[in-house]
């Protein structure tokens, strides 16, 4: 009886089991089909499409540096302007190279100096702090060494060749302001930087030669009027 009971239970299970599919099918084959379309469209549609545009991209700036090197500077600068403004991941090389061309092409570092300074940043990638370095660069005949140091920010203190560089610029400002013990001291510091480049080390030991030492305070005289007159020495009779 106990067989008959089970085989009972299970025909139940299997007819429910059955009307639940025939209820539910289509929904499910809907689901299947999406996702299997939804893969289809990204691997054969999008993925190439968005190769075929980083592509065309890469060749559009390959164009634009064989137009700088020619010399021919209105096309490259035309050209990596609409990188830049395509915001995409080539636009901060394609900056620098915007920057370069407004300098080289039209000697015009206002325009190279906004150019960087608009995505620079000390939080971005590689390409954005070397342009808030280059930036400063530009800026700095325009700028106090307070302004300066606001300019670069985080930048100044950190533990990098970059960081190294925007120190340099910053000891240079400070002696070209008259501060000799700043600039001494910001040289005497990158001389011994490990993470600054060897040209950077090898240029602050060439300043601290040649920067003077700051005057020490020299020592006070005495006055003529002010000299303590001479005891009459005794003399015996």
């Amino acid at each position: 009886m106990t067989d008959i009971f089970t085989e009972v239970d299970e025909g139940v299970r299997q007819e429910k089991l059955a009307s639940w599919w025939i209820r539910w099918r289509p929904f499910i084959y809907g689901a299947v089909a999406a996702l299997v379309g939804s893969v289809a469209i990204n691997e054969f549609i999008l993925k190439p499409q968005a190769a075929s545009a980083r592509a065309a991209r890469a060749l559009e700036l390959e164009n634009a540096v064989k137009a700088l090197e020619d010399g021919q500077y209105e096309e490259a600068e035309a050209a990596f302007r609409a990188i830049v403004e395509s915001k995409s991941k080539l636009a901060p090389l394609a900056a620098h190279y915007l920057a370069q061309t407004q300098l080289e092409g039209r000697g015009d570092a206002v325009a190279a100096a906004e150019t960087l300074a608009a995505i620079g940043g000390t939080e971005g990638g590689p390409y954005e702090r070397l342009a808030l370095l280059k930036a400063a660069y530009f800026r700095a005949d325009t700028l106090s060494l307070s302004e300066l140091e606001v300019t670069l920010g985080a930048l100044v203190s950190e533990d990098s060749a970059l960081g190294a560089l925007a120190r340099e610029l910053v000891a240079a400002k400070a002696y070209a302001e008259g501060d000799i013990a700043r600039a001494r001291t910001e040289y005497n510091r990158l001389k011994f930087d490990a993470a600054a480049p060897a040209g950077v080390v090898q240029r602050a030991e060439i300043a601290l030669d040649a920067i003077p030492l700051p005057p020490e305070t020299a020592p006070e005289t005495i006055a003529p009027d002010e000299a303590p007159a001479e005891e009459p020495q005794e003399t015996g009779q």
